[in-house]
């Protein structure tokens, strides 16, 4: 059980994973940007067709684009606060998302005045 604490007083609220509570953040930022603005918070995965577009696209790929698009994987975005700096990683099957999640929802929580603690 994830429990995040907002410090402004407001009630905590309780998500049984950090999958869970990902997908909370990731609904209240996508109403916030419903005018196509970019965001700042967003954790994605792109399957490798969209992949190939983002490689396509991107002037300089990044290592993890270029092997993401060579190797036919899929690709995780991860911006935490900063659209303009995504960190990108190849989904590889030695990637623990379980800790990124994890990281990213702490992350947001303390950006964002919260608490997240494990009960």
């Amino acid at each position: 059980m994830i429990v995040i604490l907002p410090l402004d007083g407001t009630p905590a609220e309780h998500f049984e994973s950090y999958d869970a509570l990902l997908e909370c953040i990731m609904e209240i930022e996508n109403e916030k940007h419903i005018d196509d603005t970019p965001m700042d918070w967003r954790f994605t995965i792109y399957p490798p067709t969209e992949v190939a577009a983002l490689y396509a696209l991107s002037q300089e790929p990044c290592a993890a684009i270029e092997e993401a698009f060579e190797e036919d994987l899929p690709l995780i975005e991860i911006c935490t606060g900063d659209y303009k700096k995504p960190l990108y990683i190849a989904l590889t099957p030695n990637v623990d998302m379980d800790y990124l999640k994890k990281k990213w929802c702490t992350d947001y929580g303390t950006y964002h005045n919260l608490v997240v603690k494990e009960l």
